[in-house]
Parts: C-alpha cells; structure tokens; sequence
C-alpha cells in the first residue's frame, strides 16, 4: 500500500470516526429526550390518574354519606317522595352529580333523580340482575356505563344507620349516584394537565390530533363486568422539551457542519502540501528523471529537501552506472581470457588423451611387433615379413595421426570410411602385433554409430586391448560388437590375470580415466567388471538411437 493510498484510508477513518461520533452523540440526545420524555410521560400518568380520583371524589363522597344515614334508611321503607326530593335531589347539583338513585335490597327502585341529562334515566339505566351480583360482592362498587346521555360514572353504597360505625351491619338498600363525563366535566382537567383530553371507543381511532412531541396517555373506564366501556385518552404536548429537541438537532447540525467544514480543510491540505510532492517525487523515481522535481527543490520544508537529496541520488546513480558499465566490459574481457584459456586448457587434455590412446598405443604396438624380429626372420622368414609390414603400416598411421596434430586437425573429423572394415583392420594389425588370440564378432546389423561415436569406439578398443597384453598378460582376447533396432553394445573380454578398478583409479593411471572421459563425452554407459585372477570384462553400452540410419 503506497503512501498515498494510506492518506486517503486514514482521512476515510477520520471520516468514519466523524460520523462514528455524531452518530453517538445523536444517540446520546436521543436516549436523554426519551429518559426525559419517559418521566414526563410517568409524572403525567400520575397526574392524569390523582386529577381522576380527585373529580371523583365528590360523587363517593355523596354515596358514602348519604348512604350512612338513618333518615335514608327510614326512606327505604317509607319511599317519601318529599323528603326524597328535599334531601337528595337537591344535593345532586352540590356533589355535582347527574343522578341518584335508591334500591332496596330486592334490587326494586325506591326513588330515582336526575339532573341535567336525559329524564328517561330516572329508572337506573343498568341491569339490575348484573348490578346485584356486582354488590353482593363489592358493596362500594365503582364503575361505568354508555347510556343514551353519554358515559355514566357510577358509585354505589350500602344503606346502613348511623350507629354502624364500622359500617358492618347488613346493608338494607342500596344507594346509587351516577355524573355524567361530558365536555363540561372534561374541561376542568384538560385545563390543569394542559393536554387534550377526548372518550373512545374501544379499537375506535381518537379524534385528538396527531403530532410530534406528544404523550400520549390512555385508562380504560370498565363496566359491570370488567369490560372496556370507554377508554380516556390525553395527549400532552411538552413545549420545554420540545424546544430542547430542536436545540439538539440544531447544535448537530452546527456540529456536523463544523465537522464537514474541518474534513474539507484536511483534504485539502492534505492534497496539495502531501499528495501532490509525493506524486512528483513518485513520478520522478517512475521515470527515473529528476525533470518532475524541479518545482519543489526550492520549497522550504521536508519535500524540498527530500527533492534536492533525490536529485543528488540520480547524479550519483549515474556515476555509479559508468562505474559498472566499466566493471562490467572488464569482467567480459576476463570472462573471455579464462573461456580461452579454459579452451586452451581442455585442447591440452584432448591431445594428451588422443596422443596417449592413439600415438602412444600405436608406436607401443610396432615397438612390440618389432620384438624378436630377427628370430622370426631366421625361423619363420613369412611371418617376420607380416611383422615388419604390420609395423610400418602401424608407424605410418601414427606419422599421419601427428601430422594431423602439427597442421590442428582433429583425427576425430578425418574422412569416414566403413566401420566394419577399420574395426576389422585394426584388429588383424594388432593381431599381427600382439602374440594373443584376438577374436572378433561383429554384429551384421550394426549401424547408426556416428562418426564421434565410431572414433572414441576404436580409441577404446585399442586402449583394451593394448592394456589387457601390457598389464594383464592376456592369451586370449574376445571382441563383440552387438546391435539391437534401438541400441548397439561393444564388450571386450580377456582372460588376463585381471584388476581391482577401485585400486587402479587410486593409484593415479591415466587409462582408465580415458576411458571413463571418452565414454562420457558420446554419452555411453561403461562398464568394467574384473577382480585379480578373474580376468577383465569392459563393456562400453551407446546412447539409445531410433534405428537404422
């Protein structure tokens, strides 16, 4: 990763991390509005719920009062209507209830009022048959009922004598008073909780607005038999955490701005006092030209100098180019000297190797030819004769071989002739040369030697056979040339008194050692089996061909 793909991850990361953090503090402001709004919504709740309790309170106090009294109690058996009119009607507008009601303890109606709704409900607007297992139960019962003035609140208490202090003796009547929940009655608390106060129906949408920044608060108002008769509903609007709201989102929005403000700046910045002299100096280093530095070698800070120090690499470079452009033509001319002398080197070896193999063998064969000639000549005048004619013929090859040499021709690029008759040649000069039995088997399908093949094969041969006389005083000597479709072998065997090879390469012999080098440079595999009293086997296996030539 280069320089500037790292600047541009790091202002990413300080991007990252901007928006990181405003999303943080937006999540922190939003967690403190809904803390805030939670308790705001909890103390409302409570509110809502004492300012409920506190209405009604006048209506249970009207039931719980009146109810525990003896006059009351003499009502339910008389049914004065006078009395009941002075007495209860009229207090109807004091406790601020829409009706009043007394039964007797067979659920039959003694006397009923009512005060600004519908006259009709002066017959207790509920089931009477619900309306008294409801008592049997919960004597001072609190419910509601949708009648056809609207929604009914109903307390109802046991009629007993005023002596009933604990209120323990059995109740003879029954005392219900009702208020209605209409605008009027609602008015009051939407003042006090500065909200919007509205009755639903249960699953009914309300009618109250819908808007941001709302509580929203519900009670379910329960009838008879626990159900939902209506349900209250007050939506409460904060203007204080409102306003706070908005001074969040306004001090986000000065934030985020500052914050774009401030990243636009290090972009900036960032482009033209570090991107831009790190792209010249990458240019210059591309194009390996001190060319694209030119307009910050005279800035004052770190890239300037880091321009003049570059500029100074490349004049050194180039001292140093020249410097090993020199090296590298005096190395070539060294290179060349030891490839000569390398040359010259392994010319020596090859002339020492064909003059031992060739020369040497050939001049040691006529030495041995010419060996007790004059006893031959006295004894056996015909074969002193092939003696002497084999010799001069060996002595003359080996006058040509050397002229070769002296005029730096290499007898292995002489003209090629049959190799089956030169094989056969040498064999009968060195049998003429040599007192051992040489016998010679050559396969008619031998071919496809070449003529390098057929040179290093005839320098072998000889080499075999003059050290298998000289060093194992061999009597017998088998020569076998075989030919396969594919391969062809030579095997030279004696019955000499054989050789330890391991010994003979320790002591430092040249022999075997051309040997090995001949076969290796035709690419052929010797092998040489002997051991002391065992005679020597030397097989010398061609390189695999693809048949007749």
């Amino acid at each position: 990763m280069n320089t500037q793909t790292r600047l541009i991850v790091l202002l990413g990361l300080l991007l990252a991390g901007f928006g990181a953090a405003i999303f943080m503090m937006r999540g922190a402001h939003s967690r403190e509005a809904d803390r805030m709004w939670g308790d705001l919504k909890k103390e409302q709740g409570v509110l809502l719920d004492s300012l409920v309790e506190l209405t009604g309170e006048s209506l249970q106090n009207f039931a719980g009062d009146y109810s525990f009294w003896d006059e009351l109690v003499e009502f339910v058996r008389t049914g004065d209507p006078t009395w009941a009119k002075e007495n209860i009607e009229v207090s109807l507008a004091t406790f601020h209830a829409h009706g009043a009601w007394v039964l007797r303890l067979d659920n039959s109606q003694v006397y009923g009022a009512v005060r600004a709704i519908e006259p009709s409900l002066v017959a207790l607007p509920v089931p009477r048959e619900l309306l008294a297992e409801k008592l049997r139960s919960t004597p001072f019962a609190h419910f509601y009922a949708r009648t056809a003035a609207g929604l009914l609140e109903f307390r109802t208490a046991p009629i007993q004598p005023t002596a009933d202090a604990d209120r323990v003796s059995p109740a003879l009547g029954w005392f219900v008073v009702a208020r209605l929940w209409s605008a009027e009655q609602l008015e009051p608390l939407q003042r006090v909780l500065a909200s919007e106060i509205s009755l639903t129906e249960v699953g009914q949408p309300s009618d109250l607005a819908v808007e941001a920044n709302r509580i929203l608060l519900q009670r379910d108002l329960l009838d008879l038999r626990g159900d939902v008769a209506m349900v209250l509903q007050v939506r409460y609007r904060s203007t204080p955490l409102a306003l706070l709201l908005r001074h969040h989102q306004s001090d986000m929005v000065i934030f985020a701005s500052f914050g774009a403000v401030m990243l636009l700046g290090i972009v900036i910045g960032v482009g033209q006092w570090v991107i831009r002299p790190l792209r010249r100096l990458e240019q210059s280093l591309a194009a390996n030209s001190p060319a694209p530095l030119t307009p910050l070698l005279h800035a004052p800070d770190e890239f300037g100098r880091l321009a003049k120090l570059v500029g100074n690499s490349f004049a050194q470079r180039r001292q140093l180019e020249l410097e090993v452009d020199e090296r590298r033509r005096v190395e070539l001319a060294l290179r060349q000297s030891q490839e000569e002398l390398r040359g010259v080197s392994n010319l020596k070896s090859r002339l020492a190797r064909d003059l031992h193999d060739g020369v040497i063998q050939s001049i040691y064969a006529a030495g041995l030819g010419l060996e007790g000639l004059r006893t031959a000549l006295r004894n056996d005048p015909a074969l002193g004769e092939r003696r002497l004619d084999a010799a001069q013929s060996s002595l003359n090859q080996t006058i040509r071989e050397v002229r070769n040499f002296i005029q730096g021709l290499d007898p292995e690029e002489t003209e090629r002739t049959d190799f089956g008759k030169t094989v056969r040649a040498l064999v009968s000069t060195m049998q003429t040369l040599y007192p051992a039995d040489l016998q010679l088997q050559i396969d008619p399908a031998l071919h496809g030697l070449t003529a390098r093949e057929e040179v290093h094969a005839l320098q072998i041969l000889r080499e075999c056979v003059s050290n298998a006389h000289r060093h194992g005083g061999a009597s017998q000597i088998q020569i076998h040339f075989q030919a396969t479709p594919t391969a062809a072998t030579l095997e030279i065997a004696d019955n000499g008194c054989g050789f330890d090879p391991a010994a003979v390469r320790n002591l430092g012999g040249s022999g075997l050692v051309n040997l090995a080098t001949r076969a290796a440079e035709i690419g052929a595999q010797l092998e040489i089996l002997s051991a002391p009293g065992k005679g020597t086997r030397i097989s010398l296996r061609f390189a695999q061909r693809s048949g007749p030539a």
